[in-house]
């Protein structure tokens, strides 16, 4: 802007005041004292619709139609009380209808002499500021709104990891007690069976029998605690049937209710049109029994035991951590006892963990559970509070086949042979007590302690062997890749395969469906030899 230099601007002479007050961007116009307008500036005439020579003469209610003029006006109040009054928020309406939100103030006009000859108003349209503010509290809203959601969501997250580690956790240490259980097994399969080697040599009168019997029957029992491991660890015996899990649990609560101290209630509520699952019969019998004898303790003076299920749809909103969405069956167990403190929930399907004292206990009844569901591919979820009870949930996948299995059972004669048969195991123990086993059965044996030795020893023989039992974890070569050698070498070969490891365990899973027969360790001298007969007369 260029600014003039030869002459001073005179404003009350040369700009007329009026042009100074069109000019404003507030809302400006002068009432007398009946608050007729007898001045209109262009801002008040662009907010309220009115031209400025049409709002002449007017009264000011008539103009503004503002919400305090249908009582008794405060500006006029405070105008006729001699007395300014500043920013009175009120709502108008425009000559088109539309209600706009001003700030408006007004004072006294006073002439040279001090008289008051009428009043000035001045008005802004805040409908834009409030809009702003309203849309602000509207987005404080919601981001509060946001917080409660994201706290809420870090609470889930947070109980998410902790599910997860302790899951992680579980499967560490179901493969080191699957582990133990396997060597274990190894070791019980020569107690076994070299006890049961002397039974068949010794005459049944003598005292020495009864040590050997002894010893025989303290390593099935033994074998009976490595289950329960495996079973843990998901490496445990399943046989899979399609079954009605109502039938299960209408059985085994026959046996509990005559066992069960007389002051616990068994009450049942079993879907009739429940579907049906593919799982091992007995190892649901068992988690039932565990978890129903649990709660039967956590009763000491008595209380309500509650078995229940239905047909379960599960989807991502469920609450079953690293579940598979889909249809299953579940199976509820809850009680009315003392309920389980949160310290020690995350530790109640660990191993050998108990509250009950050494005397009442291994520690393995919900390590147990934990492992058979999760090897039938089901999920368990805990809910419980001191001093409202316990409910375990599980659910199993559902069938797609509608007709429970029938058990055939057929026993197989114990008969010897002449083929020939090459042993494969690491253990010196248990090679030396297979080849007596099928020596004495009139069969020929080869022996190899690992993989390697066995496919040397299966190429220098040129397919005179007939069958292969063959060890799954050895070192140098294990059971698998062996397997798939001799197998590539002579794919009619038969292969019965031994391990710790039950046949269905996460371990087998390459060639579960494959191979010709399996033993589970430790076995008895008829398993082997009844096992090895019905592995040789396949096909014939």
């Amino acid at each position: 802007m260029n600014l003039r230099s030869d002459k001073t601007i005179k404003w009350s002479s040369e700009v007329d005041p009026y042009e100074i007050l069109h000019s404003l961007p507030d809302a400006v116009f002068t009432t007398d004292h009946q608050m007729r307008i007898n001045y209109f500036n262009l801002a008040a005439s662009t907010i309220t619709g009115f031209k400025p020579q049409e709002a002449l003469g007017m009264y000011c209610k008539d103009v503004l139609k503002s919400d305090t003029c249908e009582t008794e006006c405060p500006i006029k109040k405070a105008l006729d009380s001699n007395e300014n009054i500043f920013n009175i928020e009120s709502v108008i309406t425009t000559v088109t209808g539309e209600q706009i939100t001003i700030l408006i103030s007004a004072s006294l006009l006073s002439d040279s002499s001090g008289y008051v000859v009428g009043y000035m108003h001045v008005f802004r349209d805040i409908s834009p500021i409030k809009k702003i503010m309203s849309d602000l509290e509207i987005s404080i809203n919601n981001l509060a709104e946001r917080n409660v959601e994201l706290d809420n969501t870090l609470k889930e997250l947070k109980s998410t990891q902790k599910q997860l580690l302790h899951a992680q956790k579980m499967e560490s240490m179901g493969t080191l007690a699957g582990g133990i259980a396997h060597d274990f097994n190894n070791l019980l399969s020569g107690i076994l069976g070299y006890a049961s080697l002397l039974k068949i040599k010794i005459d049944p009168d003598r005292l020495i029998y009864k040590y050997a019997d002894t010893i025989e029957q303290s390593a099935v029992k033994a074998s009976k605690l490595t289950q329960q491991l495996l079973a843990f660890s998901r490496g445990g015996n399943y046989q899979a049937q399609v079954i009605n899990l109502n039938r299960v649990i209408e059985e085994t609560l026959h046996i509990l209710e005559r066992t069960i101290f007389k002051k616990i209630q068994i009450s049942k509520s079993l879907d009739s049109d429940l579907w049906t699952v593919e799982a091992d019969p007995s190892q649901i019998e068992q988690v039932l029994m565990n978890l129903a004898i649990n709660a039967c303790d956590a009763m000491p003076t008595g209380g309500k035991l509650t078995v229940t299920t239905e047909n379960f749809h599960l989807d991502d909103s469920n609450g079953y951590i690293e579940a598979i969405p889909g249809n299953y069956v579940k199976m509820s167990i809850s009680d009315t006892g003392e309920g389980i403190p949160e310290g020690i929930q995350s530790k109640i399907f660990d191993p050998f963990f108990s509250t009950k004292g050494k005397e009442k206990g291994t520690g393995l009844g919900l390590a147990v559970v934990y492992g058979i569901v999760k090897n039938h591919g089901g999920y368990i979820n805990l809910k419980s509070a001191p001093a409202k009870g316990t409910t375990f949930e599980i659910i199993l996948p559902m069938s797609d086949k509608t007709e429970e299995t029938t058990d055939i059972v057929t026993e197989l004669k114990v008969k010897g042979g002449r083929e020939t048969i090459l042993l494969v195991d690491d253990e010196e123990v248990l090679r030396s007590l297979g080849q007596e086993i099928l020596i004495q059965n009139g069969y020929t044996v080869f022996l190899a302690s690992n993989g390697i030795e066995a496919i040397q020893l299966y190429e220098k023989q040129e397919g005179n062997i007939d069958l292969v039992v063959l060890d799954m974890i050895m070192p140098k070569m294990d059971g698998l890749e062996t397997y798939k050698h001799l197998k590539e070498m002579n794919p009619s070969l038969k292969i019965l395969i031994t391990s710790g490891y039950s046949h269905d365990s996460q371990s087998h899973k390459e060639f579960r469906n494959g191979i010709e027969g399996f033993i589970q360790k430790p076995y008895k001298i008829d398993t082997l030899t009844k096992k090895v007969r019905e592995v040789l007369d396949m096909n014939r």
